[in-house]
């Protein structure tokens, strides 16, 4: 009867565990956009202040950010998105009209779509397109 008991214990424990790890492992991947496809996005506002990535083009450099276009429509103004980079590591080869790969926070959607960043990398922009 003790076996019994610590044996179904155990396989729910296990169970549990499992289920546990499982869960966290399916939601634990950071979603990638384009500039345009977060802004397309039907539930952007999903995504205020959680983790993601994205891609995009450098534009106007100050000294507390830069801006970020769409990769594939860089002249377009309305799809833009200001990256907050204070105490944020820029990595070599950053420089405008680069494509590169932001990680941070969506922070507001106002008329200028704002981003807190954590993490920027510099990538080759042919990896982006299509072939």
């Amino acid at each position: 009867m003790i076996k019994t008991k610590n044996l179904l214990l155990g396989t729910f424990v296990i169970v549990v565990c499992a289920g546990s790890f499982f869960f966290l492992l399916a939601n634990s991947s950071v979603p990638i956009f384009t500039v345009k496809e977060l802004m397309d996005h039907p539930q952007t506002e999903s995504y205020m202040n959680r983790n993601i990535q994205l891609i995009g083009v450098v534009q106007g450099i100050n000294t507390t950010g830069f801006f970020i276009s769409d990769p594939d429509d860089v002249d377009n103004a309305s799809l833009v998105i200001y990256i907050n980079a204070t105490n944020v590591v820029i990595p070599s080869g950053f420089e405008s009209s680069r494509t590169i790969l932001v990680e941070g926070k969506l922070m507001s959607m106002s008329n200028i779509w704002r981003f807190k960043a954590s993490m920027i990398s510099t990538k080759c922009p042919s990896k982006y397109q299509s072939d």
